[in-house]
């Protein structure tokens, strides 16, 4: 199988999507979710799919599936002290692979069937999330994709998709934010 020539555009489109990606995780794991909420679109969508082969929300049963009123909402719950579900808070810690952006026709799928609008990009990584809470920590595989807006010489989140390995096994209680 060849590689593609990468031309210098792609290149800085690359790591401008990584360096976003790899800074949204880091304000995931120093739980600066103020921050990490100001990083989506005013129509963004949060989707945790049950089965990776889902092309579209509607498709199939979610684990989650949050526009942003409901993400600010599920920020809101967890930083009142009032989410005993998450009581003492998760730590979190994110790694995640090379990132790629992948191009139209092979974004659409993960991108929840939606069209790409203009200045719009998928990015894709895997990741390994390690969350630890009252002596136990679970890690978690997955996918993710983020459909990423251009907003002037920023990025913002449009979409974020995380499949996860076992997502079709008995899961613990996910009040933490992947």
């Amino acid at each position: 199988m060849s590689t593609p020539m990468i031309t210098h555009d792609e290149l800085l489109l690359t790591h401008r999507c990584t360096q976003f990606v790899l800074a949204k995780a880091e304000l995931l794991d120093q739980r600066a979710l103020d921050d990490w909420t100001g990083l989506f679109t005013p129509d963004a969508v949060y989707w945790l799919p049950m089965d990776p082969a889902q092309v579209a929300p509607g498709d199939g049963l979610n684990i989650i599936y949050d526009d942003k009123p409901r993400l600010l909402d599920r920020v809101s719950r967890l930083q009142s002290g009032l989410a005993f579900s998450d009581e003492p808070d998760s730590s979190t810690s994110h790694v995640l692979s090379a990132v790629r952006v992948l191009p139209g026709v092979q974004a659409s799928p993960v991108a929840g069937a939606r069209p790409l609008g203009p200045g719009e990009h998928v990015a894709v990584a895997r990741a390994v999330i390690g969350r630890a809470r009252q002596g136990r920590v679970d890690t978690f595989h997955a996918r993710i994709a983020w459909v990423l807006r251009a907003d002037g010489d920023d990025l913002r989140i449009a979409m974020k998709r995380i499949d996860l390995l076992n997502a079709r096994d008995p899961l613990p209680v996910l009040t933490f934010l992947m």
